[in-house]
């Protein structure tokens, strides 16, 4: 029996770019400064002789630091008072325009016989060589630099989140997510492109890992509760069927989306959409017939409203025949097929055709009307096809009429020759047996 599959995620995917995805590209359009060295310590501890430390600072926007690691040197015996140094050294914190952010400053220092200065660093050291690659709208080897710094300094949380953004900037909202999945506290200037990341994943994955794209959507709504975030969380507690939360969330981004003069239609489309599902899903008809009709309003070509109607009838259609209720199961699938969306009408009565054949006493005629009408949407559907030449090989045997017969095996070649096309090995080898039987 046909399966109708419904790409619901892909949709609920595709609306995230007019939801408003990349704004943080314009984080990144100030000026960046690296943080500085404006006074070199001293130290009372004595060195071993010549040698090079690079030390890593951790430097905040108020100005205060944290000495971090050793990141290399030549000399271990001059590692004590490299580190006394830079602890009784001052910073000046890296900018972003006019504001302060907390960056690494990778302190050199070398030691002669008997002096010992700072080297100039390199601008901002790696990891403000990677912001300035971000900057620059490189991402594609900040990518590269960031990921080649994680080896060396597993786990660094900045090295993580410029990972993060520039994945994000590609549009890798999967990658990116996680790395920021890995920061402990994500912070300002990157918020709102995890959210984004984590938001995206969490649609991707509600049909297939609803658990994890709850938890992913979550993130998101915990880094920044915008429509993006309420949607993404509304379609995860959809795919965890929790119906009336999901309305919650939605209604929620939709009172926001709707109050925008700004809010492309796809938006609009999209969270209806959801919206819709979850109504029918909770049986409140009141809700489901207006998100319907504002479906129709909004997308009248596309009317993406019938085809969630339908699949939504559909479903209780095979979910009633599984369960052998064939009466219930004819009705749903009545529905579905009459909720407007064509291809789902056409494997709505594929379906009713096959439960009438294969129930204890088979409705060859009422089988073979159903057929017709899958046929009369697309007369090409091998499995319909075969519904209607098995429903006339019935009614040629209950009448004893030979030309119905002979209809029924030119009508089941057509659909062996579709289903060989298809690829579809299963209904060739269902057809093949019932032609044998048919002696054809």
């Amino acid at each position: 029996m046909k399966r109708f599959r419904l790409a619901a995620a892909t949709l609920a995917f595709a609306v995230l770019a007019a939801l408003g995805t990349l704004p943080a590209r314009a984080q990144y359009a100030n000026e960046f400064v690296p943080a500085k060295l404006t006074k070199q310590g001293k130290t009372t501890i004595p060195w071993a002789g010549p040698g090079l430390v690079v030390l890593q600072v951790e430097v905040f926007p108020d100005g205060s630091f944290h000495v971090v690691k050793v990141i290399r040197t030549t000399n271990k015996g001059d590692v004590a008072a490299a580190l006394e140094i830079a602890k009784h050294s001052t910073y000046e914190p890296a900018r972003r325009g006019n504001k302060p952010i907390q960056a690494f400053y990778d302190y050199t220092l070398k030691f002669g016989k008997s002096v010992v200065r700072a080297s100039a660093p390199s601008p901002g050291g790696a990891l403000g060589h990677i912001d300035a690659l971000i900057h620059a709208g490189n991402y594609a080897d900040a990518k590269q630099a960031a990921g080649t710094y994680l080896l060396s300094h597993p786990g660094n949380v900045i090295a993580l989140q410029y990972l993060g953004i520039a994945d994000y900037f590609t549009s890798d909202f999967a990658a990116a997510a996680q790395a920021f999945d890995k920061v402990g506290t994500i912070g300002a200037q990157f918020k709102e492109a995890a959210a984004q990341s984590f938001a995206a994943l969490a649609v991707q994955q509600a049909a297939v890992d609803p658990d994890q794209a709850l938890t992913y959507a979550q993130k998101a709504y915990a880094l920044d509760s915008s429509p993006n975030s309420l949607y993404a969380l509304g379609v995860a507690q959809f795919g965890m069927k929790q119906y009336a939360q999901s309305i919650a969330s939605l209604e929620k981004a939709r009172g926001i989306l709707f109050a925008q003069k700004s809010t492309p239609t796809a938006s609009k489309v999209a969270v209806d959409s959801h919206l819709l599902q979850a109504y029918l899903q909770t049986g409140d008809t009141a809700n489901s017939n207006a998100m319907l009709a504002e479906l129709k309003s909004l997308d009248p070509a596309g009317n993406p409203g019938a085809r969630f109607v339908g699949v939504f009838y559909l479903q209780q259609g095979v979910a009633a025949a599984k369960a052998m209720k064939p009466v219930e199961a004819l009705a749903a699938l009545d529905k579905a097929a009459a909720a407007g969306d064509p291809k789902v009408a056409e494997t709505a009565y594929t379906q009713a055709a096959f439960i009438l054949l294969q129930s204890k006493s088979p409705d060859y005629n009422r089988a073979r009307g159903y057929a017709k009408k899958a046929l009369a949407i697309d007369p090409n559907d091998p499995e319909a096809l075969f519904a209607s030449g098995v429903g006339e090989a019935g009614v040629g045997v209950v009448y004893h009429r030979a030309d119905l017969t002979d209809q029924a095996k030119e009508t089941l070649k057509k659909a062996l020759g579709l289903a060989k096309a298809a690829n579809n090995a299963a209904l060739v080898l269902q057809i093949q047996n019932f032609l044998k039987h048919l002696g054809g």
